[in-house]
């Protein structure tokens, strides 16, 4: 292929924006603002003065704002130690894990993996949808990891491995299999590679294990950040992303 025809086609693979839509993407401000900005003389694409809004540029350029780079729109990953009293959804009656999130994509965000209001830990916020399905599908078997804290003592027998490792079956409802193990006399863990409503709770009922506390603490190869206090969240690393699906 000839040299003009590469650059030619390379640029035709780059994605172009308006000035005005990259930076109300970005959460510089609304629209309306960005083009404020704009006629005001504030914004720079690679090191010139743009007054346009109309102004088409693309990922590989360096737009400012007063001198001050602005990070294109991209994906994001939050990691959140959700306490128990907190609802996995919008809700203007009750307090959502939303409301714990101040991030410049708050809006966007929704969460892959619902957590019962009053089950705690491990819960992963994102703006990518593509992430989220493969998190959630069964086929995926991406493995969620809770520990029950039972109200009494509880010990693991063989036949009740066996019953999670076949799958149980609740009312009616079949689970696919998981795995039950012992941590000590007051704390047994549960993996499961799906998540349907209140399974966990069902799941104890069936075993007999009168729950007091169940917290999620690993998702995939990604376990709870201990340093987080319950309330508290963290942007995930990329490595940690991936850990996910590992």
């Amino acid at each position: 292929m000839r040299m003009k025809e590469y650059e030619k086609e390379k640029e035709n693979r780059i994605k172009k924006i308006r000035l005005d839509r990259f930076l109300s993407n970005a959460h510089v401000g609304s629209r309306t603002e960005v083009k404020m900005y704009i006629k005001d003389g504030r914004v720079k694409v690679n090191g010139e003065t743009v007054y346009n809004p109309a102004f088409y540029v693309t990922e590989e350029d360096v737009i400012t704002i007063d001198d001050v780079t602005v990070e294109a729109h991209r994906f994001v990953y939050i990691m959140l130690n959700k306490p128990a009293g907190f609802v996995s959804t919008t809700s203007e009656n009750e307090p959502s894990v939303l409301n714990l999130i101040e991030h410049p994509y708050v809006n966007e965000l929704h969460i892959a993996g619902r957590l019962d209001k009053d089950v705690e830990g491990l819960l992963i916020l994102t703006n990518d949808g593509e992430f989220t399905h493969r998190l959630i599908s069964p086929k995926k078997k991406v493995e969620k990891e809770y520990y029950i804290y039972p109200r009494k003592p509880v010990t693991i027998t063989q036949e009740m491995e066996v019953m999670v490792e076949r799958g149980l079956e609740v009312d009616g409802e079949k689970f696919l299999p998981g795995r039950i193990r012992q941590i000590d006399a007051r704390t047994v863990s549960i993996t499961i590679i799906e998540g349907k409503y209140h399974q966990i709770k069902k799941m104890c009922k069936k075993l007999g294990i009168e729950w007091g506390k169940i917290k999620r603490v690993r998702i995939g190869g990604l376990i709870l950040d201990q340093t987080l206090k319950p309330g508290a969240w963290r942007e995930l690393t990329k490595d940690e992303v991936k850990k996910v699906f590992e």
